[in-house]
């Protein structure tokens, strides 16, 4: 699939009183014990913070931001740090300073960690923990979907991080892939570290903000409800991340959204995420487990008070059953392997263009890809993105007519390692058809 970055969308009247800060106002954070930051003043210049940290590599970037890999001069240990160039967050100050008060002030192994933050006339500089496997966008670029013990680990640590936000009242508003990071094990597992606070907020009561990314806003940000005779938003809280996670689970096991426009009708996918009728496509959705599906109808519950929270969604029987498999040590390295080029060999033919969506994550079109972009009346503004190549499926299975069962019902243990007695005994003669790159698939 041809892929696309979301940008973060939000309206003109956040509701926030936030005023322009000057360099003197904006304090350090107060560095975290395994971290001791060289510089105590926020009024600094570039050169002092060069003199500190060793500047190196962009590993991303964003709308306000770029981030580089940096390292101590001092300790030698390596950072990231996120240079954001101020001039670009007129009006939009309070983003910057959101990341710092809350981010700053958690701490927990599933959530990117910020250490300090310095601040020249011109940038800030957010001293944050290195995470070196990219974010979880372009894993799915890469890979397209997931086995299921993979999304289930993903969904475990997403869970986590969300339910200690939520224990301390506090709404992320922009859960999706890009603002995944990823932390790779010896084992090939991904584990996730949620990132980029920007519009996150504490929760006292109901939110009426239009804010977040089309394909991941929660219905209840949408919905109206009748006054008189004007209409008025109902309010969010925390769950609106639990149907974001919904979305992401669903993108995990099959490559797309839940809810997708045909025409790049930014009007028309909100309109089908009011709806929330959700349809696990054939074939996309046929291997996947009846557990898994469970728990994706779960998170997309349209009701808030009908789906479940970040705590109830670790206790769910399918990603207990996922860790546990990974906690066994079912999943070895060359497990792993087998299981990655199973999935190669079997990925199945990609949708036609005009059953994907427009404002999307995947699309079949080799071409720019357009981002809508949410103001406050509704209105899109539309900007290019990215651009990527489609990519060559791989080669179709040869099956026999005689064959006594079909290859895809071959017994598998979860991990995806074959039993070559029954692979031998009910499929000899389309083993003697199949060419040795398909052979090397396969096993």
């Amino acid at each position: 699939y041809v892929q696309k970055k979301q940008k973060t969308l939000m309206s003109t009247h956040e509701q926030f009183k936030i005023t322009p800060s000057s360099p003197a106002q904006l304090q350090p954070h107060r560095p975290r014990e395994s971290f001791a930051s060289p510089l105590n003043e926020s009024n600094v210049t570039l050169s002092d913070i060069e003199q500190c940290y060793e500047i190196g590599r962009v590993v991303g970037d964003g709308n306000f931001a770029v981030v580089r890999e940096c390292r101590c001069r001092d300790s030698g240990q390596t950072l990231a740090l996120k240079i954001i160039e101020r001039s670009k967050l007129i009006g939009r100050e309070h983003m910057m300073q959101n990341e710092l008060s809350l981010l700053g002030s958690l701490c927990h192994p599933r959530i990117v960690r910020l250490f300090a933050h310095h601040h020249t006339d011109t940038h800030s500089y957010l001293v944050m923990e290195f995470v070196s496997g990219g974010d979880l966008f372009e894993a799915i670029s890469e890979k397209g979907k997931f086995s299921e013990v993979e999304a289930g680990i993903m969904v475990s640590d997403v869970s986590q991080a969300l339910s200690y936000i939520h224990c301390k009242s506090i709404v992320h508003r922009d859960l999706k892939p890009e603002n995944l990071l990823i932390e790779r094990q010896t084992d090939g597992i991904c584990r996730l570290k949620l990132g980029d606070f920007g519009l996150a907020m504490v929760v006292t009561e109901p939110v009426f903000t239009i804010c977040g990314t089309p394909t991941y806003v929660a219905p209840e940000i949408l919905l109206e409800t009748a006054s008189g005779m004007c209409f008025k938003l109902i309010g969010y809280g925390v769950l609106v991340d639990i149907w974001a996670l919904g979305v992401l689970l669903y993108i995990l096991l099959c490559g797309f959204p839940p809810f997708r426009s045909r025409e790049r009708d930014q009007e028309e996918l909100f309109q089908l995420i009011k709806q929330a009728h959700l349809h696990f496509l054939s074939p996309y959705w046929d291997p996947i487990s009846e557990e898994a599906k469970h728990l994706v109808r779960t998170l997309l519950q349209p009701d808030p008070l009908l789906r479940l929270t970040a705590e109830q969604t670790l206790m769910h029987p399918w990603v207990k059953a996922m860790i546990s498999i990974c906690q066994e040590g079912v999943l070895t390295d060359e497990k792993h392997r087998a299981l990655q080029a199973e999935e190669q060999s079997e990925r199945l033919p990609k949708p036609a263009a005009d059953t994907l969506p427009d404002n999307k994550l995947i699309s079949t079109e080799g071409v720019p890809i357009y981002n809508a972009e949410l103001c406050i009346d509704g209105q899109p503004k539309m900007e290019a993105d990215r651009r990527q190549t489609i990519k060559t499926p791989p080669p179709a299975k040869i099956q026999q007519k005689n064959s006594k069962m079909p290859l895809k019902s071959i017994n598998t243990v979860l991990v995806g390692y074959t039993f070559w007695f029954e692979l031998l005994v009910n499929h000899t003669a389309t083993v003697n058809l199949l060419c040795s790159y398909l052979l090397l698939c396969i096993f």
